[in-house]
């Protein structure tokens, strides 16, 4: 009796600064794809060939995210049906993610296809062998993933056709993109000590510490070090080195943030728990507003114009995720 009511409490035990990271992300997602659209809103809100602004800080945290809940779920499949299911039915959903990818993507294997949809399930597969492995094995596979994108980057022509054909580092991309994937698999270790403990403060410590080193690490990484390298710079249609570390930390002092302010604090924002139960969905939804937007309204419209269509594309993704989550529906792969 005594172990049911153990399982009883750990489900029902929710870390809901997860929720609400993963509700930041789509918001930052729908905030930044809009604003490209604009020549009216600040450079910051855009992406940029080299250099990191804010809108570069919000695919990686949602693949990030992402890294996250694959770790649990594959954990919770290995439990009830065992490694080889468990693997199986992985790959299964990434599958079917990576052919929504190709269909979003209109089929560009050039460029387009290489958008959020096929990073997070060709990343995800690339870590499956190792998502439920000992932390160490994670953090090797992940940082051998990254030096050899970067080792290809650097020493042959692909580094240029990147940056000039293609975008988040085209199709060897998601070798970079594991980085950040399999950092969330780690962190998503350490919320689960505070479920099983009850306490925030060592495992926060551990997950700003751990941000704070990423973060560092990334901008030692755009130095130049004479002798071995030449300077590298954050770049997220290139994905050195550099972004996705700085990136992952970034992304991990995110979450840490989220889940002090929520789980420690009890500071809540309702509407972002609600903008990420749906992610998949919503991702979708802004995509084609986005897309019906920048074919039919002028670039060059003022700023009074332009926020209130940012806020139409806002309200319909959030009214659409609350009506969703009232009938309890979640629409997953």
């Amino acid at each position: 009796m005594s172990g049911s009511s153990d399982t009883t409490h750990k489900k029902a035990f929710r870390i809901e600064g997860i929720d609400q990271t993963r509700g930041y992300a789509i918001l930052g997602m729908i905030v930044v794809n809009y604003a490209h659209i604009f020549t009216v809103f600040p450079e910051c809100l855009k992406h940029h060939k080299i250099g990191m602004t804010y809108a570069d800080t919000i695919a990686p945290l949602f693949i990030f995210v992402v890294g996250m809940t694959f770790r649990l779920s594959c954990q919770r499949r290995i439990r009830q049906d065992g490694l080889a299911n468990a693997r199986s039915a992985a790959f299964g959903r990434n599958l079917k993610l990576l052919g929504l990818g190709l269909l979003y993507g209109s089929f560009d294997l050039k460029v387009s296809v290489w958008d959020a949809l096929t990073d997070i399930a060709l990343a995800s597969l690339l870590a499956l062998p190792v998502i439920h492995t000992s932390a160490w094995v994670r953090i090797t596979a992940a940082c051998l993933m990254l030096a050899s994108y970067q080792m290809i980057f650097t020493a042959t022509g692909y580094g240029a056709w990147v940056m000039e054909h293609t975008i988040n580092g085209g199709p060897l991309g998601p070798l970079s993109w594991a980085f950040p994937l399999l950092m969330g698999t780690l962190v998503m270790d350490w919320v689960q000590e505070i479920q099983d403990t009850g306490s925030l403060k060592r495992p926060l410590l551990k997950i700003f510490t751990t941000g704070f080193a990423l973060m560092a690490a990334g901008q030692i990484m755009t130095l130049e070090w004479p002798g071995m390298k030449a300077a590298w710079p954050y770049t997220q249609y290139g994905m050195t080195a550099p972004y996705p570390v700085f990136s992952s930390g970034l992304s991990c002092c995110t979450t840490a943030l989220f889940i002090l302010l929520n789980d420690g604090l009890r500071i809540r924002l309702p509407h972002l728990t609600t903008l990420g139960s749906n992610p998949l969905v919503l991702y979708l939804m802004q995509a084609g507003l986005n897309t019906v937007t920048e074919q039919w309204v002028d670039h060059e419209i003022s700023l009074g114009p332009a926020l209130a269509g940012m806020a139409g594309v806002y309200l319909t993704c959030y009214v659409t995720a609350w009506i969703l989550r009232r009938k309890g529906i979640y629409i997953k792969l």
